[in-house]
């Protein structure tokens, strides 16, 4: 997913353009990071999806 950006680095980089050092340690860890906030949402939406289900019920108890 995160290969086209370090793709454009590494042509940057043929071009004599250089990064900072930040850019390639994010470039390396932003996979990591990525999956840890994909497995947050995915719990976040676990526990919210009882609590919409209940509100969905009071809502068409009132409209009924």
């Amino acid at each position: 997913m995160f290969e086209p950006l370090k793709e454009t680095v590494a042509l940057l980089r043929t071009y004599g353009d250089k990064m900072p050092e930040e850019i390639h340690l994010q470039l390396q860890n932003l996979p990591e990071h990525w999956e840890n906030n994909k497995k947050l949402c995915l719990r976040v939406a676990e526990n919210a999806a009882p609590l919409q289900a209940g509100e969905a019920a009071i809502l068409r108890e009132k409209c009924q």
